[in-house]
């Protein structure tokens, strides 16, 4: 029997709970009806994005965070450095393996709502869950070429990932939304969602079309076990991808003059949070404030310094 491609499958997760403390139970009888909806014949080639028939990615109307760009939150992103927890905003963006589960309790006990980076694009190798999933891994430079690994990323102590290979990064990929739930994040952030837009480092012919799967995949991942999901960056693709997430990030959108393409987001009740690392924060603060955008001013460093847009 012939599975379909992946950007077709759907998971059903079912949970049956007994009314006593043994495992055991009685159940006359157990019925279940499953109604699927609006799903195409796949993708028609990347122009249009491929599924437009209403499947909104693992979203089902689940009780996550979706916050809403009339809400003007305000928020701090910060993944190096020591966490500054003082800080009076609305949401916070830390980095899911060095951020502790204390700390993320703390922020939420303040009221605050916890979103969790890490990168689904790309292979860091100082992350432990690499050699935990990949037995070809010994150490924190792996060099080889065995899928799903690529090119090295500019710049940057990366390397792209094969997206196409989701069979293979399934294991990880869901390792790292579970460990998101056990820490008590709200939400998550996966970074590097543009690998298709990078064929000169990656070294493979990514489409877009690719890119979708992958990305709708990730969402659809976050949904399953109760976490919001952003959008990082992927400007090309916003429209392809609004229904599946539920907010979005960017970084310098002003500076190249991108985020007018965020107003997909923002029209569909969206927020859109972000970041400009060069500029006037008096200059861009007043074009996101007017464009319902909640900005920042950070160093690339993304340690515990910002200027937020609030204060403009």
């Amino acid at each position: 029997m012939l599975e379909p491609p992946l950007n077709l499958r759907r998971h059903l997760k079912i949970r049956y709970v007994s009314n006593n403390n043994i495992d055991i139970s009685n159940i006359d009888q157990l019925s279940l009806e499953l109604i699927e909806k609006g799903i195409s014949g796949g993708d028609t080639g990347g122009d249009t994005g491929g599924d437009t028939g209403g499947d909104t990615g693992g979203d089902t109307g689940g009780d996550w965070w979706r916050p809403s760009p009339t809400e003007n939150l305000t928020w701090q992103w910060q993944i190096n450095g020591e966490l500054d927890t003082s800080l009076d905003v609305d949401m916070y963006d830390v980095d899911l393996f060095d951020t502790s589960a204390a700390s993320i309790a703390e922020l939420k006990a303040s009221g605050k709502t916890v979103i969790c980076y890490f990168s689904a694009g790309t292979y860091e190798g100082w992350r432990d869950d690499w050699q935990q999933f990949f037995s070809f891994i010994s150490n924190e430079e792996y060099s080889g070429n065995e899928l799903p690994f690529a090119g090295n990323m500019a710049d940057w102590d990366e390397r792209w990932l094969d997206i196409r290979h989701i069979d293979l990064l399934e294991p990880i990929m869901q390792s790292r939304m579970a460990l998101a739930v056990s820490k008590g994040c709200d939400g998550v952030e996966p970074d590097n969602m543009d690998a298709y837009t990078n064929g000169s480092e990656t070294k493979l012919n990514l489409t877009y079309s690719d890119q979708l799967t992958y990305n709708r995949w990730i969402a659809e991942q976050a949904h399953l076990v109760g976490l919001s999901v952003g959008l990082k960056n992927d400007v090309e693709q916003l429209e392809d991808l609004v229904d599946y997430f539920d907010w979005a990030l960017n970084e310098q959108c002003f500076q190249y003059n991108e985020c007018e393409g965020y107003s997909v987001f923002t029209s569909s009740g969206k927020a859109v949070f972000g970041v400009e690392y060069q500029g006037s924060a008096g200059v861009f603060c007043a074009k996101a404030n007017s464009m319902g955008l909640s900005w920042l001013k950070k160093r690339l460093a993304l340690d515990s310094w910002r200027i937020g847009c609030e204060e403009y």
